[in-house]
């Protein structure tokens, strides 16, 4: 269930044509930047409805100019757009920081969520 997400998000992504890396969990190092990373979701359940919160982190260029932020920036939208969709909804995007092999990148955080039913088998008693 929570890997589930994480791949199908991903997948809309690769779906999408993205042509920055996506990966589907913080990857040790980065070859190339801009990155996508779908991290790991929080799950809250209520009785059989688990909601997941899933971090997609838009990482950017470390070199602090307006074309890296610009660019960041652009990546970040174009995630949103990519993703949202009726299973898949966007709940809010937060400027961050993400640390890799021991650098820190400015990113930005969006955050995606969906709700799923479960339902045990036999019913109750």
């Amino acid at each position: 269930m929570i890997g589930e997400i994480r791949r199908k998000i991903a997948a809309e992504l690769v779906a999408a044509e993205s042509i920055w890396p996506v990966y589907t969990c913080k990857p040790d190092d980065l070859v190339e930047v801009p990155a996508i990373v779908v991290d790991r979701p929080t799950v809250t359940v209520d009785v059989q409805h688990h909601t997941f919160s899933t971090p997609v982190v838009v990482i950017g260029r470390r070199d602090g100019t307006e074309d890296a932020q610009s660019e960041l920036d652009e990546v970040a939208s174009w995630a949103a757009r990519a993703i949202a969709s009726p299973e898949l909804a966007i709940a809010r995007i937060d400027p961050s920081t993400a640390s890799v092999a021991e650098l820190t990148y400015p990113a930005y955080t969006v955050t995606v969520s969906c709700g799923a039913t479960y339902c045990l088998p036999g019913g109750s008693s």
